[in-house]
């Protein structure tokens, strides 16, 4: 069973400067540094240099939060293959979020994420655009809208999930349970498989209400085939009875 004892939050950058700033401050006044034991500022190789310049310069100052700077260890993954490491590392926290850089959800949302999974330290707790108070950006073009909806009813018929969005990437969930999956997927098909493998493994889940901003800074690195890519863990986990959720000699409590 997990416990609760601390949160480190992964913040995932590439091209921020200014959004990457204001987030990393952001978080330090809206949550509780009793409750976080560190930002982990995340970036791949590509990356921009201005990006770069600002993560090294937020991590050489002084902060009640802890920051830290990560490179990508292993180029092209989008952290998929580093992000177990990276949860061993910081293996004094009992659970990890997940967060972004480009502005998309408020800091005051991470701040009760974290209170959520203090009081459920066994569930995974998300944002959610479909649940009443939550909302797809108005200012997005309307198929990207439509697609996004789409792929979550997919996703709902096929795992018959509580979810109300399943794919949506901001996360917090328990790291013990997390490190025994045998995840395989890259970029951020990642993300959709290991909050599957949590559904199958019949975690609960604690959603919280998103309205979905645009982005105010830098655009998304994800092009299109990769996109595609949420569609493999969809239904291999669903109809491959070879993929196995957990890895050779984990216990499944």
């Amino acid at each position: 069973m997990s416990e609760f004892r601390r949160v480190f939050i992964f913040l995932a950058a590439y091209d921020e400067v200014t959004s990457l700033r204001d987030t990393v401050h952001a978080l330090q006044i809206a949550c509780n540094p009793q409750l976080v034991a560190r930002i982990c500022i995340c970036f791949p190789a590509r990356a921009t240099a201005a990006c770069k310049a600002e993560i090294h310069r937020l991590a050489g100052q002084e902060f009640l939060i802890p920051v830290t700077a990560n490179q990508e260890a292993t180029p092209g993954g989008n952290f998929a293959h580093d992000f177990p490491a990276i949860v061993v590392a910081n293996d004094d926290c009992s659970h990890c979020l997940i967060w972004t850089a480009d502005q998309d959800a408020p800091a005051e949302l991470a701040a009760q994420m974290i209170e959520q999974a203090a009081l459920h330290p066994t569930a995974v707790v998300k944002l959610s655009r479909f649940l009443p108070g939550g909302s797809l950006p108005a200012s997005k073009r309307g198929f990207i809208n439509w697609r996004d909806a789409t792929f979550r009813r997919l996703v709902i018929l096929l795992y018959h999930s509580k979810q109300t969005d399943p794919h949506f990437g901001l996360t917090l969930f328990p790291a013990a349970p997390f490190l025994r999956f045998d995840l395989r997927e890259r970029f951020m098909a990642f993300t959709l498989e290991y909050v599957l493998c949590f559904e199958r493994m019949g975690a609960p889940f604690v959603e919280i209400p998103l309205h979905q901003q645009v982005r105010p800074e830098g655009k998304s690195s994800l092009k299109v085939k990769h996109k595609l890519r949420y569609f493999v863990p969809l239904l291999r986990l669903r109809f491959c009875r070879r993929h196995k959720i957990f890895k050779r000699g984990a216990a499944h409590d």
